[in-house]
């Protein structure tokens, strides 16, 4: 088999698991047609799993390798397993209010987006598994970027949701807007996968989570960053190409001197991808070696 006619078959199944994991919402929520866990809400998860075996053994970057085992594992357990089995909903960090919210904050100011975006996010499992064939279609350059900005409106949606699960739970409105809020962002998530061979796997998370736009400012201000040595960067924009977030990377390089932005979700590729380790990345536990010896960062340029 040419390996052209091989990539076209990968392309055809894994788009068949995107179109399954949104069957299943559609059908628990509209269709009603089949009275199963295989074609629920849980589609894209067990979705996922199958897919998410099938990335790890395939993937040649040790370091992906790596987060795909933590992500697929997480979601495996945290977002399949442990509420489908066992009715545990503890670990839904969307729930405002709720202690593992407040905990998933944290950690995201700690050690940045990657937290969940790269590591235990039901959302980027399946387009990091399913939707991986279709990288390559990730539409960059700067309107693209421009148009990210579109996540602050996501955000702003939730707003009202915050205030009558937090501070005013017995407003009237309150359910109205629950169900209004969940219709309209369910459905456009749902529908994102069906743009992914058009879009490349990342559109949701780009322009429309109100999630990823939170935990984006919330790392922004955070330790996480990657940090960039410029004598050892060559122009060959490799890092711009791996970078499924359409992030502008040579040219905050040039002008910052690192990637800090809540756009980057910390997933590596394009540290893995520089052939001159010009990229690092850092987190809170960078800066408390930095504290407690002070003398090798000064000798190491470090």
């Amino acid at each position: 088999m040419l390996p052209q006619q091989r990539s076209r078959i990968i392309q055809v199944v894994f788009f068949a698991g995107l179109l399954y994991a949104a069957f299943g919402f559609y059908n628990q929520n509209y269709l009603h047609w089949i009275d199963s866990p295989w074609f629920s809400s849980y589609s894209d998860r067990i979705a996922i799993l199958g897919f998410g075996i099938f990335r790890i053994a395939s993937e040649e970057n040790a370091y992906t390798r790596r987060r795909l085992v933590v992500l697929v594992s997480a979601v495996t357990v945290l977002w399949l397993a442990l509420p489908l089995f066992f009715n545990i909903h503890f670990f839904n960090h969307h729930t405002f209010g709720e202690p593992w919210f407040f905990i998933y904050l944290a950690l995201i100011f700690l050690l940045g987006r990657r937290a969940d975006c790269s590591w235990n996010c039901p959302c980027v499992g399946l387009r990091d598994t399913a939707g991986e064939p279709f990288r390559d279609r990730t539409i960059k350059g700067p309107f693209a970027f421009a148009l990210q900005n579109l996540k602050w409106v996501a955000l702003a949606s939730t707003l009202p949701l915050f205030w009558t699960m937090v501070i005013q739970p017995d407003a009237d409105w309150g359910p109205t807007y629950y169900l209004l809020f969940w219709t309209v962002h369910l459905n456009l998530y749902f529908i994102s996968l069906f743009l992914i061979p058009l879009t490349g796997n990342r559109n949701y998370c780009r322009y429309l989570c109100p999630w990823g736009a939170l935990y984006g400012l919330v790392g922004r201000v955070g330790f996480f960053q990657i940090r960039a040595r410029k004598e050892q960067c060559v122009p060959c924009n490799l890092c711009e190409k791996a970078c499924d977030m359409g992030i502008p990377l040579r040219q905050m390089i040039e002008t910052q001197g690192r990637i800090k932005t809540p756009d980057c979700v910390g997933c590596g590729r394009c540290v893995q991808a520089c052939p001159r380790g010009a990229l690092v990345m850092e987190d809170v536990r960078d800066w408390a070696k930095r504290i407690a010896r002070p003398e090798k960062s000064v000798l190491t340029g470090d």
